[in-house]
């Protein structure tokens, strides 16, 4: 389990970090989400005591990682795949790994097996792809076989079989009663991947919930030839509605009966009325609206 208690990181007068509190529980994957700036790498690196905190605590199994007797096989972690020496060999870098942390042999060759890596182990780390760096980071995240994991952006440069592995990875760990900790930008993968969301913007947590809960507004697609007359009464009965073209509508915060009811009572003749899936990225935008602060110009390239 990972706790965060009022974690705060402070760079001058600059907040990344702000009064973060976190339960993160085993036997789940929670998604952490958060436009650039946000604070994820910056929290995920007081978690392993690469940044001191300015305030609050973050503990793992109800430690601090500095107090843990065997870190690597307490938490394993991936938050920068380049992150190793590029002249050795990815099974060299393994096997120094393990041999720092009483790791037996065996289980270089078993994570070697279980990331694909095979024949790739032998090249040097500085010659891999960006794709097959990741496969070696989650390596030497899985190597100490623990109970609690984290990885920053790990589908970063793997294809669409490697985005697939990872994905299964996650869940199989999640299965074996794991805490599994994950960030990434890719709001359908996380959709696929997650048990659970933990949203920041500004350093400041904005949301931290089951994923059914935070795609619990799905909308319905409309199509009429009669779309603004319908607009303004869907509107009117407090619906959200965004109009998409000169006869589509897309409707939320209401169900699909009582949208029907509501264009039958107004004699508005329908072309269609479906439901559409609910999408975590438009979760995510609307909950994340106020909180991006790297954003780019709307404006066209000139």
């Amino acid at each position: 389990m990972i706790l965060l208690d009022r974690l705060t990181k402070r760079f001058g007068d600059r907040t990344a970090v702000d009064d973060l509190s976190l339960e993160l529980k085993p036997g789940t994957v929670t998604g952490f989400l958060g436009p650039n700036g946000a604070g994820k790498s910056t929290a995920m690196r007081m978690i392993l005591g690469l940044d001191r905190p300015t305030a609050g605590r973050a503990l793992v199994g109800g430690r601090p990682y500095h107090e843990l007797e065997h870190p690597l096989r307490t938490v394993g972690a991936l938050l920068d795949a380049r992150a190793v020496h590029p002249a050795r060999s990815g099974r060299a870098h393994l096997l120094a790994l393990a041999r720092s942390n009483g790791i037996p042999k065996a289980r270089v060759a078993r994570v070697l097996e279980l990331s694909g890596l095979g024949a790739a182990a032998g090249k040097r780390a500085g010659t891999l792809s960006l794709g097959m760096s990741q496969r070696l980071g989650i390596a030497g995240a899985l190597l100490g076989d623990p109970e609690v994991l984290m990885f920053d952006e790990p589908v970063n440069g793997l294809d669409p079989d490697g985005v697939r592995w990872v994905r299964g990875l996650m869940r199989s760990l999640a299965g074996e009663g794991r805490t599994v900790f994950v960030s990434s930008h890719l709001m359908s993968e996380m959709q696929l991947t997650a048990d659970h969301l933990v949203v920041i913007g500004k350093g400041r947590l904005i949301a931290d919930a089951p994923l059914e809960q935070v795609l619990a507004n799905p909308s319905v697609l409309i199509r009429s030839p009669h779309a603004g007359e319908l607009a303004a009464r869907l509107a009117a009965e407090g619906v959200v509605v965004e109009r998409r073209g000169e006869n589509e509508l897309i409707a939320t915060g209401a169900s699909i009966e009582r949208i029907g009811d509501l264009a039958h009572d107004a004699g508005v003749r329908l072309h269609e009325l479906s439901p559409r899936a609910a999408s975590l990225e438009q979760a995510y935008h609307e909950l994340t609206a106020g909180s991006v602060e790297y954003g780019a110009s709307k404006e066209g390239a000139r």
